[in-house]
């Protein structure tokens, strides 16, 4: 999806959005608009109606209640709508999107460098984005994570709520006191997480998690895809809360799991829980000792496929001479 496409010298209005023709980029998807939001422009304000970038919105959120009266206004979903954040500060700002907003939208981080700008949750120990709609994107941010704090919470189950998320190009900080990068609660199915760094998650009582999956009452996270991340210097990498719930014939491929150098990995990559298990892991980077014992963890029921991974524990009869994976660790 390409949210802004800068050509000449063709730059239509967004359709039923009064003073929008501004020559500032063409939208990509027909029903959706484009939405600004810089806080540090001169012109920028918290009550117009974010459309034309030379007066952008404040804050992410009057974006998004914009977004719901625009489709309200308009009788229209809206899908495929785009905020561009284009601020160079900090954000800080706790956001939600709630079920009333348009589906398949896109929050989109707009700065001069890569993961730019940088999203802090309003208080430290907030959540700075929840997520309760169906196909949200969100690219292009740092957040970095307060004491006790959560980077983005996806709630909803199964096909509803966060279902289809994608999270991707992110870099999750936890400022050696985060709680967790990104929390599943609820189980929304068909998430991506992909091209994104966790690091520095650390509460020093073994609770703080790159990944986590805290509830998952109704069902687990279904077909989801944690493709091509990096996870360094974390308690927890990906897992669960006691181990009870996680993930469903989903996806780990192409991610980097170190055991970390000033804050040691617990739990590397957590899969024991879940109804059904069965989940693909292949391709990864496993780093340390590949053994439950140094926290990687196949469901016990249906332990799914782990062949093809790089281990540098050749001494594990579950990893070939070559390194590859052959098997569940034990």
């Amino acid at each position: 999806m390409l949210p802004q496409v800068r050509l000449q010298p063709f730059y239509p209005g967004q359709l039923g959005v009064s003073g929008s023709d501004v020559q500032r980029g063409l939208r990509w998807e027909p029903t959706g608009i484009v939405l600004y939001v810089d806080e540090n422009h001169p012109n920028a304000t918290a009550v117009g109606d974010g459309t034309d970038p030379e007066q952008p919105l404040t804050t992410i959120q009057v974006a998004i209640n914009n977004l719901i009266a625009f489709a309200t206004a308009m009788s229209c979903s809206l899908e495929g709508s785009v905020i561009v954040v284009a601020s160079e500060a900090t954000i800080a700002e706790s956001v939600s999107i709630p079920n009333t907003a348009p589906t398949h939208c896109m929050i989109l981080g707009s700065g001069s460098s890569a993961h730019q700008p940088t999203w802090t949750a309003a208080t430290a120990a907030g959540t700075a984005l929840v997520v309760n709609q169906i196909g949200w994107t969100i690219e292009g941010f740092t957040f970095e994570t307060g004491a006790a704090g959560t980077a983005i919470e996806l709630s909803g189950t199964g096909s509803s709520g966060a279902y289809k998320t994608t999270i991707r190009n992110c870099r999750f900080d936890g400022l050696w006191g985060g709680l967790y990068g990104i929390d599943f609660t609820g189980a929304p199915h068909r998430v991506r997480i992909e091209n994104c760094e966790f690091l520095e998650y650390r509460r020093t009582d073994n609770t703080a998690y790159g990944i986590i999956v805290t509830d998952s009452s109704d069902s687990n996270p279904y077909e989801c895809h944690i493709v091509n991340n990096v996870f360094w210097e974390n308690e927890n990498h990906v897992g669960s809360l006691n181990s009870i719930h996680a993930w469903n014939v989903s996806t780990f491929m192409g991610n980097v799991f170190h055991e970390g150098e000033l804050i040691t990995a617990t739990q590397m990559l957590d899969l024991r829980g879940g109804s059904r298990g069965n989940n693909i892991v292949t391709q990864n980077v496993f780093c340390g000792t590949y053994s439950q014992a140094a926290g990687y963890h196949a469901n016990a029921g249906s332990p799914g496929n782990w062949v093809g991974n790089i281990a540098e524990d050749v001494a594990s009869a579950q990893v070939a001479d070559n390194g590859f994976t052959v098997a569940v660790p034990v």
